[in-house]
């Protein structure tokens, strides 16, 4: 059922000294000695640890030196690491591009594949563990539901368990909410809903999904479901999961810095932190209407392609980038170093002349406006942290963004100017 592997081998290892006063800390080939600078899974151990996934081999941080895990070297059968996260027993599983799944077990390591192991697929993309400590493996040839002893696999045939079938088979992401209902992100094949008996399917063709592919899924504390898509943006599916309603979140109509998105994950304060593929890391308040966005540009993230994102047990933001390493962000570190900017406020808010802002960052600031296509209308700069005073009456009723930019980070917003006396 499946192979023994060696025991492992450390290669090498790179000492860099923890920095947690700040913000921001970049780990990569030349400051961690990280074999490869494309990071696409990020786990976090019981004793503290922090496991990156790359392309090139496996690596472990204990907060000051980093070791590395690779083919031929370790009980690793390949370096291109795809998805980490650990069991309750403590246990990594470790995805693979075409060899598998890997269960780390203390110094002992056991592969599953096809034809050796009920595994549906030699790739894997992600690996979520539900609330009763069931493992989900999520691949290119259908869902298995695993505790290494018992395997349920999920497909779009006959074979699949327990009748239901799936719409597709290539599962990008899973997320299993405390009632058991599993909320599955599909490539091509539409957002799922799988319980014990049934099986429900969104998608563009049946309910005007805007995106069939969802390659990040989340819940929130209300039960809503989010899933981060590629080319569709972010999606909220709000109400019961059998008849209720989804929201699109996109660049044209909200502050969202970008419609291409790989994945989400929420935290205890209903904050959505979302990983993009060109506008950096993003974040929507609890009200859903405000948007943080840190890119290249203002902040200390590496790349603004980003793969992966996950949180750290001490709050902090983890996130794989595609070319420029792993990022750490520590939003306590943000606040105490004031680049963790307050929320804008704008009024009035719809508007038919005249907005006030009000945005108590004292740095210059630059502030833009575009209308729901993107178009830039407007920008200018503004130097205190006083509210100030923005003349739109030109403007025609429709919906516009507004984004503001200081040293530490930006915020976009939402204004919706209404006729003359509509106010």
């Amino acid at each position: 059922m499946m192979r023994s592997l060696g025991a492992g081998v450390l290669l090498v290892t790179c000492s860099a000294s923890p920095v947690w006063g700040q913000p921001w800390q970049v780990f990569d080939m030349v400051t961690a000695g990280l074999p490869s600078n494309t990071v696409r899974a990020i786990a976090f151990g019981p004793d503290g640890d922090t496991w990156v996934g790359t392309d090139w081999g496996l690596c472990r941080y204990d907060g000051s030196t980093w070791v590395l895990y690779q083919e031929g070297t370790s009980g690793l059968p390949e370096n291109d690491i795809r998805a980490l996260a650990f069991d309750p027993q403590g246990r990594l599983w470790i995805g693979l591009f075409s060899q598998g799944l890997v269960v780390k077990d203390g110094e002992d390591w056991h592969q599953y594949m096809p034809g050796t192991s009920p595994m549906p697929s030699e790739q894997v993309h992600n690996i979520v563990f539900d609330p009763v400590g069931n493992g989900w493996v999520c691949t290119t040839n259908g869902l298995a539901r695993t505790d290494l002893d018992e395997w349920r696999i999920y497909n779009n045939t006959d074979t699949s368990y327990a009748g239901l079938m799936l719409p597709g088979v290539n599962i990008k992401d899973i997320v299993v909410r405390e009632d058991g209902l599993a909320c599955i992100g599909t490539l091509n094949a539409g957002f799922v809903y799988l319980t014990d008996t049934a099986v429900l399917v969104y998608n563009s063709f049946q309910n005007q999904l805007p995106d069939n592919t969802a390659l990040g899924v989340a819940v929130d504390s209300d039960g809503d479901r989010w899933t981060a898509c590629p080319y569709g943006g972010l999606v909220r599916f709000s109400g019961p999961y059998n008849n209720g309603l989804f929201f699109q979140f996109v660049t044209e109509f909200t502050g969202i810095p970008s419609n291409s998105l790989s994945d989400i994950v929420i935290d205890a304060a209903d904050r959505k932190i979302i990983a993009t593929q060109n506008a950096g890391l993003t974040i929507l308040a609890a009200d859903n209407n405000t948007w943080t966005t840190y890119n290249t540009g203002n902040s200390g993230l590496p790349d603004n392609d980003l793969i992966c994102v996950e949180l750290a047990p001490d709050g902090a933001i983890w996130t794989g980038t595609s070319e420029g390493g792993v990022a750490r962000f520590d939003p306590v570190a943000a606040m105490d170093d004031d680049r963790l900017l307050p929320t804008p406020q704008v009024f009035p808010n719809p508007f038919d002349q005249d907005v006030t802002v009000h945005w108590s960052v004292h740095d210059r600031m630059f502030w833009s406006l575009n209308d729901a296509s993107g178009r830039s209308l407007d920008q200018g700069f503004h130097l205190t942290g006083d509210p100030f005073h923005l003349s739109l009456g030109h403007l025609q009723p429709g919906v516009y963004t507004l984004s503001l930019t200081a040293g530490g980070g930006n915020s976009s917003m939402r204004l919706i100017r209404v006729p003359v006396g509509r106010n």
